[in-house]
């Protein structure tokens, strides 16, 4: 008698801590972020409804019972104030129903080590039938799709339907555990088969609900991200549409000043004889020219900037944006490509002032090296994201070529090739100091000397975790003739890495 009232009370603590772990669970609820207090209303309102349920259990009909704990759970989760949400309701009512599910398929297993080892001891049997529906929980809070936990309980999508599903299989399961602990054993005994397959129906209607709700949820957000693109590419067909018929305006307005200009320059010619005094010729040409500037100054102020991919981080984004304006101003084309999402970069590798000044100091020397050249072919190309599933931030560029001695020095000390420009050296100082602090590699590259129709340099910056400072040139034996340490590792472009030592 003693055992089984033991047995009763270590039953009801227990499934009613089975009740709040699952219910934590499925409202992706950390426990060591409650406080101490909350915990301890908690285990009180757990104790304190267990000695009732004892209390009541030989007074009050089971059913009963078990609405008067889900209501005490009920009044525990408001007590404690760790869910706002309006359906807390329908999170206990389904966390009871998985626990007692667990409880069924515990129970299962424990009558057939009952049969193979016929134990006498009831309260033994109560423990490993407490055990076993233990490792259930864990390995059910171990799911992966639970990672988040059940996020239709939490958003307010509209997915009453699938509420609605989990509620009816929820009180079925709940109904079956009442009817086998309050029914005779004939009827426990007819429901046993019932009962089992209800528990494996309710699994498998657990799983395929969760299904069908990730696949809504990616569908909508696919729906979401469909409706963005179409109204970016609606916002870029508009500002097309503006640009062209501002340049059209343009054109009309300068059409007629451009006929005057060429009916003058047809009259001189017709006169095969004429002799034009220099201020005429001059006044020409000047008149020209002024047209020309003129036209090109408001066909610029006409064309808008490229809209830039964002990287959703407006530290980054900001720098990305005033790189363009510079760009803008010294008249290079500048392109941006972000592969991937950046945010375990700046969260995980690198802090976002050191990324920003990176991509600030690298697009400036890009600058630099391009105002110092005289390639018409002015272009600046910058690339941050993953390759080959590691992070890094790349820039190509038309400007001037590195000197060798410069290339040696890079990180030793501040030195430049572009010092009438603007260049200090500064940067480099800055670029190596973080990739020791964060083992990113340095990489250069050089595929062949300045031309109009290609880059002439990369640099990049390969968060690898080797901390490499690494050449890959065209100019790999000029390098290799002066170089004087190991510091540097020398690689023909498109070639293997050439080893060396002191």
């Amino acid at each position: 008698m003693y055992e089984d009232f033991i047995g009763k009370i270590i039953k009801t603590i227990f499934m009613n801590i089975f009740t709040f772990i699952v219910l934590f669970k499925i409202y992706n609820i950390k426990t060591r972020k409650i406080s101490k207090v909350k915990l301890f209303i908690v285990i009180t309102g757990i104790i304190s409804v267990t000695y009732i349920y004892i209390l009541l259990e030989n007074n009050i009909d089971h059913m009963y019972l078990i609405i008067f704990m889900y209501l005490t759970q009920v009044g525990i989760i408001k007590l404690i104030n760790i869910n706002n949400e309006q359906n807390i309701f329908i999170g206990l009512l389904i966390s009871n129903a998985i626990v007692y599910v667990f409880l069924i398929v515990a129970t299962t297993i424990e009558f057939i080590f009952q049969i193979l080892f016929r134990p006498e001891s009831k309260l033994l049997n109560m423990t490993m039938t407490l055990l076993i529906e233990l490792i259930l929980i864990i390995c059910f809070i171990h799911i992966k799709k639970l990672k988040n936990g059940l996020s239709f309980l939490t958003n307010k999508s509209g997915d009453g339907y699938i509420e609605l599903i989990m509620i009816n299989a929820s009180l079925v399961i709940m109904m079956i555990y009442v009817i086998s602990t309050i029914g005779t054993p004939q009827i426990v005994k007819h429901i046993f088969a019932p009962s089992v397959i209800a528990c494996i129906v309710m699994i498998i209607l657990f799983q395929k609900t969760l299904n069908l709700y990730y696949m809504q949820r990616q569908l909508r957000k696919n729906l979401d991200e469909d409706a963005e693109i179409i109204k970016k590419k609606d916002e870029e067909i508009q500002r097309l549409s503006d640009e062209k018929f501002k340049i059209s305006k343009l054109n009309h307005e300068f059409k007629h000043r451009q006929e005057a200009l060429e009916l003058k320059v047809n009259n001189l010619i017709a006169n095969k004889n004429f002799n034009m005094e220099a201020s005429s010729e001059l006044d020409l040409i000047n008149q020209i020219n002024s047209l020309s500037n003129e036209y090109s100054e408001n066909l610029q102020s006409i064309k808008n900037p490229d809209i830039l991919p964002s990287t959703e981080i407006t530290e980054i984004d900001d720098m990305f944006k005033y790189m363009q304006s510079e760009c803008i101003k010294n008249k290079i084309d500048f392109k941006l490509h972000i592969n991937g999402n950046v945010h375990h970069l700046v969260n995980k590798i690198i802090p976002i002032n050191r990324l920003v000044t990176l991509i600030g100091d690298h697009l400036r020397d890009a600058i630099i090296a391009i105002n110092s050249g005289n390639n018409k072919y002015r272009s600046i190309v910058a690339i941050l994201g993953t390759k080959d599933k590691i992070y890094e931030f790349c820039v190509y560029d038309t400007g001037i070529e590195f000197e060798i001695d410069t290339l040696l020095k890079l990180g030793l000390e501040p030195v430049t090739t572009h010092k009438d420009n603007g260049g200090t050296g500064i940067g480099f100082i800055t670029t190596f100091e973080t990739l020791k602090a964060t083992k990113a590699s340095l990489i250069i590259e050089e595929k062949h000397e300045m031309r109009d129709n290609d880059y002439t340099k990369a640099v990049i910056i390969r968060f690898d975790g080797r901390n490499e400072y690494k050449i890959r040139s065209y100019r790999a034996k000029d390098i290799l003739k002066v170089l004087k340490s190991n510091r540097i590792a020398i690689e023909p472009y498109a070639d293997k890495i050439i080893k060396y030592s002191q």
